[in-house]
């Protein structure tokens, strides 16, 4: 019996599931840190962060930063504050910013298929399922990324996290199936990464960082 019979339509996630883009997105992350004077945190701690959208990304980022920093600065005997710092808030959509534009430059080589994952969409697509992306990721960094990696042709249909109002995955990915496929949810595969459980390490090119 064919395990696909019930399902008509497959829906996925991108980072961690299809993706690993730990690298690329740790590059922008450490750049925008380091534009901004504040400790780079490196790809180990920028994994955990993954999952939840650019926004909660840069969040989790500008908060370990500057806990790291007024830590540093305890440890030399200085003030765990510094006068000339501008506030959180201010300093979080300062570094928002910055991140967009360096990720623009690294996304495409800072992002790798995992393995088997083109001739398992391939294989899918062969059977006539209809294929959807949804992601949290920024939805302008989206579509280069899947045109690099040459699996934009199997996807009927791509969502991006600019594309809705909630980051909710799961809900999206349901939602999609019954208002553009016109069927059930249940009818519906989605295929995704748990947040922050991300990827297995593997060998592949380093991406540039400041």
């Amino acid at each position: 019996m064919d395990k696909l019979q019930n399902i008509r339509g497959v829906a996925f996630d991108l980072d961690g599931t299809l993706v690993d883009s730990a690298p690329g997105l740790t590059a922008a992350v450490d750049n925008a840190l380091y534009a901004l004077e504040l400790p780079m945190a490196g790809e180990e701690r920028v994994v955990t962060w993954i999952g939840n959208g650019a926004d909660v990304l840069i969040q989790r980022a500008l908060t370990w930063a500057r806990q790291e920093r007024a830590a540093l600065r305890a440890a030399q005997g200085k003030p765990s504050v510094d006068h000339d710092d501008i506030p959180q808030a201010e300093q979080q959509a300062i570094l928002r910013k910055l991140f967009d534009r360096y990720y623009g430059e690294v996304a495409e080589e800072g992002s790798f298929l995992f393995p088997a994952v083109a001739d398992t969409l391939g294989a899918l697509h062969a059977k006539g399922l209809p294929l959807a992306l949804v992601t949290n990721k920024p939805t302008p960094f989206v579509a280069p990324i899947l045109a690099s990696l040459d699996i934009a042709k199997y996807f009927t249909v791509v969502i991006g996290g600019d594309d809705v109002k909630t980051k909710n995955r799961t809900r999206n990915r349901c939602f999609w199936s019954r208002r553009n496929w016109g069927w059930h949810p249940r009818s519906c595969c989605s295929l995704a990464t748990r947040a922050t459980i991300f990827r297995p390490r593997r060998p592949r090119a380093a991406v540039r960082s400041a």
